[in-house]
């Protein structure tokens, strides 16, 4: 949220600054005056996280009707370049206004293990995705008798809604392989009704382009692409837009891209600049490049606390991009059709 966003909702409400600042101070708790307003509004001081989830909040008004979702693929071809701390932060995040599921499709579990949920256990008690699947094509085969998806699904202390991964995950490559339409169970099994009961659903990917990743793309309204600032990651992109267009061709010609997030930056380091004028420069006149989320230890530290650094650290670093790619979300799903319609 920029100053000029502050400044519309201000004005919108007929406050002056000072006003203003004895609004939010009711809400929040805190103690601004007209002196901070003044700097968020010119730029000089960035908004924090509480004052914008609450604007956010007043824009959107209490949400009372869900569905349909927006289905977002993270997805990039090299592994560890933060797709999973991008699905788990921006599910987060949105999950404070709207209704989100984020469905952890990597076999090696990270969302799952970053939520803090046992995926051992999980497994063991055959609720995760992998069973979700077995089931979901089962009941299609008996014409859905028999499938409820809420049966997998671990909600969180944030309100959260998750599908868990576990290690049995990686086994659904070759049983997905050997089926007529494998590349399609994760959207038909979403179609069973989650598309309809949910604003928002995330899917965090495994890098390699298998069937698992597959279904993400076939299932997915859009796509975000997390790209670490280093030379590899970029390739990654390269190959991912390839396999994209394959996708399009074959199962979803609707499928987006919202956008290039560069992730794990330091603004210190010469390489990492280098990374991110080239992704830039390589994407930038055809897709949309958000802002860099830096490198910081917050993020590490949130995991081994099994939560969000969203959560934990409400400000914490690249907090704001996190905000613009949520924002970007909400006006995604704004335009579907089906959305449009239900607001007419």
């Amino acid at each position: 949220m920029r100053g000029e966003d502050i400044k519309a909702f201000r004005e919108g409400r007929t406050l002056n600054q000072p006003d203003f600042a004895a609004w939010l101070n009711e809400k929040l708790g805190r103690k601004y005056d007209k002196a901070k307003i003044s700097r968020w509004e010119n730029g000089s001081e960035k908004v924090p996280a509480p004052v914008i989830s609450l604007l956010l909040q007043e824009k959107i008004g209490p949400v009372t009707r869900h569905g349909p979702a927006l289905i977002c693929a993270a997805a990039n071809r090299k592994g560890g370049v933060g797709k999973t701390a991008f699905t788990v932060n921006t599910a987060t995040l949105l999950a404070r206004h709207f209704k989100v599921l984020l469905i952890d499709a990597d076999p090696q579990a990270n969302a799952t293990i970053h939520l803090g949920i046992n995926s051992i256990e999980r497994e063991r008690e055959e609720k995760t995705l992998y069973y979700a699947l077995k089931a979901s094509v089962e009941a299609l085969k008996s014409r859905g008798k028999g499938f409820d998806l809420g049966d997998y699904i671990v909600t969180t202390d944030s309100g959260l809604d998750v599908i868990p991964s576990g290690m049995r995950l990686g086994d659904a490559e070759a049983e997905l392989q050997s089926q007529s339409s494998g590349d399609c169970a994760l959207r038909e099994c979403l179609d069973g009704g989650a598309r309809q009961s949910y604003d928002f659903i995330f899917v965090d990917t495994p890098p390699h382009f298998g069937m698992l990743a597959r279904n993400a793309l076939t299932a997915a309204n859009t796509v975000a692409i997390p790209c670490q600032t280093e030379m590899l990651s970029v390739a990654g992109v390269e190959f991912l837009l390839e396999n994209l267009d394959m996708i399009r061709r074959r199962a979803n010609p609707g499928v987006s891209v919202l956008g290039i997030l560069p992730t794990m930056f330091n603004a210190r380091l010469t390489q990492d600049q280098a990374s991110l004028d080239d992704i830039r420069n390589l994407f930038g006149t055809k897709l949309r490049v958000f802002g860099p989320i830096p490198r910081a230890t917050v993020y590490a530290q949130a995991v081994a606390a099994g939560r969000a650094a969203l959560e934990a650290v409400p400000d914490a670093p690249g907090y704001e991009v996190y905000q613009a790619v949520a924002d970007a979300l909400i006006q995604e799903r704004a335009r579907m059709p089906e959305v449009m319609a239900h607001v007419a």
